[in-house]
């Protein structure tokens, strides 16, 4: 296949409004939802029938994903999960959730993530009826941190509470699942340590799930550090991808946020995603 030339100003957004794919660029979205059912809402399309043509259609090569809602048995919606990797290995990698309400199974959960494939944690306190400051993540990420696991939190409520695990755990990547910490909170924690990320997820939704949008991040973080998510089953692609596409920001900097950034990291930390990285070299 011919690529579209990267690097060129306004390819993204001209394939964005011809409905072409990003077929020219690697795009890896690392905030993803699957499974239909949620104690808020339904996901009606959320199969597997669906997903395949779907983030094809927008050229999303790769989907870091987990449960819809981890409100009820998180051992259900976790195999849900895992069943849909082993669907789709090259298009799906899984983090398994945990429900901070039950931190007796948490090793369980873990282990089977573990045997199952799984690339690290997912945690959504503010969901699940409990306060995260309540909470002691450690012996979950005692075990994610002997195998360079990504934690992805829905937030966090304060920047101390980030620092402290992320200065304890080195070798676990922490990802901010949305843009709501405040900016100066997120620069201080980027300065300080190198295991933590920010994901663009829904970032256009504000004040509700978001403190900033696309340009805002680029201009106040290290553009190394901002990574594409989408929130995609539950929300369409295209409200994650277009705001990428719009944003007054060099072509390139969109280019690494969409899937450039999440490669460098997957290589950091012995995520192998070399089929992707072959597809573009």
């Amino acid at each position: 296949m011919a690529y579209v030339q990267r690097g060129k100003e306004g390819t993204i957004l001209e394939c964005l409004r011809n409905g072409q794919p990003l077929h020219h660029i690697p795009v890896l979205d690392l905030h993803t939802h699957v499974g239909s059912s949620s104690r808020l809402y339904y996901v009606p399309r959320s199969t597997e029938r669906y997903v395949e043509p779907y983030v094809n259609r927008y050229g999303v090569d790769h989907m870091l994903t987990f449960t819809l809602s981890s409100t009820s048995d998180a051992a259900v919606k976790n195999r849900n999960a895992y069943r849909w990797m082993d669907e789709f290995p090259t298009k799906i990698s899984v983090l398994t959730a945990l429900h901070a309400a039950f931190p007796g199974d948490w090793i369980g959960l873990l282990q089977e993530g573990a045997e199952r494939g799984a690339r690290g944690i997912k945690l959504l306190t503010s969901y699940q009826g409990v306060k995260e400051l309540d909470v002691d993540f450690s012996p979950a990420f005692d075990f994610a941190r002997t195998r360079s696991w990504i934690v992805l939190n829905h937030d966090w409520v304060c920047e101390e509470h980030l620092a402290d695990y992320a200065g304890a755990y080195p070798d676990v990547t922490f990802v901010i699942g949305h843009p709501s910490l405040p900016i100066d909170s997120k620069k201080r924690l980027m300065s300080r340590f190198d295991n933590i990320y920010q994901s663009t997820c829904a970032a256009f939704v504000m004040p509700g799930f978001s403190l900033y949008n696309t340009e805002d991040l680029y201009k106040m973080l290290p553009l190394d550090k901002i990574l594409f998510g989408s929130d995609t089953l539950d929300l369409d692609l295209g409200t994650a991808i277009g705001p990428i596409a719009y944003a007054n920001i060099p072509e390139r900097a969109k280019e690494m946020i969409l899937g450039e950034n999440a490669l460098a990291l997957a290589q950091k930390i012995g995520w192998d995603l070399s089929f992707i990285e072959q597809t573009y070299a």
